[in-house]
């Protein structure tokens, strides 16, 4: 189960408020197997949900100048300094009256981790969430009093009174689900993204963006070739040596690809056997396996693997099964995935670690626009090096990577991928149909952050791979369940992001090879067969036939459902996409999966709404 929180903040002095309050920390309290540890100071209360064996999330109390409670920071911290860190127990004065004093910017710069930071000040509160928003941090209002959870479904009824769905977040969902703008699947509730920092007021303003990634970028790192190789190898060993320090039991996800390879690396310097395990997901069906390269991997690093059947023959999960979460749950297909573990995997002890967020950081890409990029960073010396490997990169020939590179080396915009690959979905809907929006009306772009839509004075190169980062927070998007897995993907820790940013993507494609600069710099560590491969593993076959042996339960769901009472799915759609049994548009079985999954969602919240709240 992931770190788990919620927490309450009334003014102090607001006799019926404090009433109010009080009710809800009992009904909190009770709603729990176990007795929660709390923080308490007048008008805030903290609880951490998590289970107890939990690794490395506490609560760390903070005092203002003159020694009084201000707040606490819920979360795993560590220290921003060289070397794998441990976390953080406790914060010293000075430090805690620093974080005050700057309403938490000083952890921007001085600390990272996943965290969520609560201040309070008389009756003004504010919240602040970590850059990579790891813990995902809630809020709502009863009345005077503020709600903050991480997951709603670990909360009692009490939180949930008077929700309403917001059928235009859930339209937007439907279209393009790999991204968090704040909203979620209920008006009342909304989401602090990433490195944010909001007051606790109904005050409709937005938040305050802390942490934005154009700013590191603008200040581009110019080193040679090996020294950046050597930053890059150094910045990931300390920051997955971090997060194994603040672990009592890992069992590494293994997928065969570069990235997850690294992670696995890293760990086997500093994990013995007992508390390592290498576990690879070994999925039967047409896709390519991946098997071969994970036991490779392991090969190389003299480490054991246990390689797990996932058939497609395996039921989606019952359509009354979605948890009654704040939105709906992007891995709701794969409820039930633990019970292929072994039991010794299971325990609240274990952590789970991915390889997830290398294709962004070390940069998977085609695109030839780092010839821009160095042109603009004034790398007159590797211009022809550069032209070569752009060409080389994206397949294309010397005329036609300069034909691409032409508009923006006369000073056209660099343009946000994010914002493409919304337009080019929406291109494909007929949105009048589907009573939605249409695309020029800016309500698809609405809550994005600022900075990956406009490129400020980056080149277009390095502007495409930030304005792909928001990518990165639907990656972290944990379920608290007793028997879910806590997840951590250590390449997504804040140094590690903030040196790729800084890092010129020309450099971070060395040689005109995605995540070329990655390989360069763990040569020693990786068997040539991980090193070189360029290719990607999927599980679109896998999908495709798991859809296929459940396609009666999915039409059924879908016919006389949930999502068309609400109007969010038409008839005429719906039988378009049941006539492709055979599947032969590529969108078919995705949009009948995200359906699926959205119709669960749904019901859930129906029958939460449906349930009557305690007096």
């Amino acid at each position: 189960m992931p770190p788990c929180f919620a927490c309450l903040a009334w003014p102090a002095g607001n006799e019926d408020a404090t009433r109010r309050a009080e009710h809800l920390v009992s009904a909190l309290e009770t709603h729990q197997p176990e007795r929660p540890t709390v923080f308490r100071m007048p008008g805030l209360y903290l609880a951490d949900l998590s289970p107890t064996g939990q690794p490395a999330c506490r609560i760390l109390p903070l005092h203002d100048a003159e020694g009084g409670p201000a707040g606490c920071l819920y979360g795993t911290l560590f220290r921003r300094e060289a070397g794998a860190q441990r976390p953080l127990d406790r914060l010293s004065p000075e430090e805690t009256r620093r974080i005050c004093r700057t309403g938490g910017r000083a952890l921007m710069t001085e600390y990272w981790g996943h965290y969520v930071l609560i201040l309070k000040t008389g009756d003004t509160a504010s919240l602040l969430a970590d850059p990579m928003s790891a813990i995902p941090c809630l809020y709502r209002w009863l009345g005077e009093i503020t709600c903050v959870f991480s997951h709603l479904e670990t909360c009692p009824d009490e939180f949930s009174t008077g929700l309403t769905l917001d059928l235009a977040s859930l339209r937007r969902l439907r279209v393009y689900d790999k991204i968090q703008t704040g909203r979620t699947g209920y008006g009342e509730i909304r989401e602090l993204g990433g490195g944010q920092r909001r007051e606790l007021s109904r005050n409709p303003s937005p938040p305050e963006t802390l942490w934005d990634p154009r700013r590191l970028a603008s200040q581009p790192l110019r080193l040679s070739d090996e020294d950046a190789a050597e930053a890059l190898r150094v910045t990931v060993r300390d920051c997955v040596g971090s997060w194994a320090a603040a672990c009592e039991h890992i069992v590494m996800d293994l997928s065969g690809g570069l990235d997850s390879s690294i992670v696995t690396a890293c760990l086997a310097r500093v994990c013995d056997d007992k508390r390592l395990d290498i576990v690879h997901h070994h999925i039967r069906s047409a896709d390519a396996p991946e098997l071969v390269h994970a036991q490779a991997t392991c090969a190389h690093l003299g480490l054991d693997l246990l390689a797990l059947d996932v058939a497609p023959t395996r039921p989606l999960p019952d359509p009354d099964a979605h948890p009654p979460s704040a939105r709906p749950w992007r891995n709701f297909l794969g409820l039930g995935f633990d019970r292929i573990l072994p039991d010794r995997l299971r325990s609240p002890g274990t952590t789970f670690f991915t390889g997830q967020g290398g294709d962004h950081l070390f940069l998977m890409t085609r695109s030839p626009l780092g010839l821009t990029d160095c042109v603009r960073q004034g790398a007159y010396a590797r211009l022809w090096t550069e032209w070569l490997n752009a060409a080389r990169l994206s397949e294309t020939s010397l005329w036609q990577t300069f034909a691409s590179n032409l508009p923006y080396l006369l000073g056209r915009p660099a343009r946000s991928a994010l914002k493409t690959g919304i337009l080019e979905r929406l291109a494909r809907l007929d949105l009048p149909r589907l009573d939605l929006p249409s695309a020029d009306t800016g309500a698809w772009l609405e809550g994005l952050p600022d900075w990956a839509l406009h490129p400020g004075d980056l080149p277009p190169g390095k502007f495409e791979q930030i304005s792909t980062l928001p990518h990165l927070f639907q990656i972290r998007d944990p379920l608290a369940r007793a028997s879910g897995r806590h997840v951590i993907h250590p390449l997504l820790s804040q140094p590690l992001i903030e040196l790729c940013l800084k890092i010129p993507v020309w450099q971070l494609c060395l040689g005109g090879i995605n995540r070329g600069l990655a390989r360069m710099a763990f040569t020693a560590d990786l068997p040539e067969q991980i090193r070189h491969r360029t290719t990607k593993g999927e599980a679109t076959q896998y999908f495709a036939r798991q859809l296929n042996r459940n396609w009666e339960t999915v039409s059924a769901a879908l016919s006389d459902g949930c999502l068309m009472e609400a109007g969010l799915l038409g008839r005429d759609e719906l039988d378009r996409l049941l006539a492709d049994r055979a599947m032969m548009a590529p969108s078919t079985f995705r949009d009948l999966l995200q359906l699926y999954t959205l119709e669960a969602w749904i019901r859930a919240a129906a029958s939460r709404a449906a349930r009557p709240v305690r007096r």
